[in-house]
């Protein structure tokens, strides 16, 4: 699906035969209830997606990575969220719903992180070796009381809801609004007040600080950490891509992964308002 938005993507709804299995695979080992953007965009290259994914899986499966995951999440920042009667907004239930979404991307974002840094350092000649002892397995499968996750879609969304993801867009200098901030303009209150506040802090020298000590460390696990080896190059992609192709495979990549980096750091400040 493409719109004039963004970029394109295939929706889990849209997603066929060997992608609708892969898409399924992706939620079960990640243990959320979305297929990611990053995944939602590379779907446009199966292949690329079905190998990638394939050598990435068994690195998520173990405790090392879901240690180091949880090692990533809640970055320190000086950020404070007011105090905000937001029962004058929505239901306790309804509350209770938007806080399992933001815990939702803030438990996976830091995983989708870990995966496009292993890619990028792999394409970049910088292969991830692989060979750390396993310290232990996860059981795959979505985390339990999780809600499904709707995304709104934005030529579809009421022109204030549209107006807003534009606007967070703008801000982000993104071709798209993250999944993050799709499934929150569903309770478009919410992000819109939470942004009003988030917003200047955005960009400032503290939160760019924390996005890129985030990414370093992302780096630095990938590598002393993952127990299987990652070891995609572009002359393997060329064997099945144009030179273009590839080229764009890997800005999707590099892109997602400074991209995902600010939103760890962004699920921090929206934790904070509940």
């Amino acid at each position: 699906m493409h719109t004039p938005f963004g970029l394109p993507e295939i929706f889990k709804e849209e997603a066929k035969g060997d992608l609708k299995l892969v898409y399924e695979d992706i939620e079960y080992v990640l243990k959320v209830p979305i297929v990611n953007f990053i995944f939602r965009t590379l779907g446009h290259y199966e292949q690329f997606l079905q190998i990638g994914w394939r050598q990435i899986r068994p690195n998520m499966l173990t405790i090392n990575i879901e240690n180091a995951a949880e090692a990533l999440r809640y970055p320190n920042t000086s950020f404070r969220a007011p105090t905000i009667s937001w029962n004058r907004y929505y239901s306790k239930e309804t509350l209770e719903t938007i806080q399992k979404i933001i815990f939702t991307f803030n438990y996976v974002n830091t995983k989708l992180l870990i995966i496009s840094t292993a890619w990028e350092e792999s394409l970049g000649y910088r292969s991830i070796e692989g060979g750390k002892p396993i310290n232990g397995l996860i059981q795959p499968g979505i985390i339990s009381g999780l809600p499904p996750i709707k995304l709104v879609h934005i030529p579809q969304a009421p022109p204030l809801v549209q107006n807003l993801l534009i606007r967070i867009m703008k801000k982000k200098h993104a071709y798209d609004a993250a999944s993050d901030y799709r499934a929150l303009a569903v309770y478009p209150d919410f992000l819109d007040i939470t942004w009003n506040h988030i917003e200047s802090y955005i960009g400032s020298d503290e939160y760019v600080l924390a996005a890129n000590k985030v990414k370093s460390k992302a780096i630095k696990m990938v590598h002393q950490q993952m127990p299987y080896p990652v070891s995609i190059t572009p002359e393997f992609l060329y064997t099945m891509y144009t030179p273009r192709e590839v080229a764009g495979i890997m800005g999707i990549i590099s892109m997602f992964s400074s991209f995902i980096a600010n939103l760890v750091v962004n699920g921090e400040l929206f934790r904070k308002f509940l």
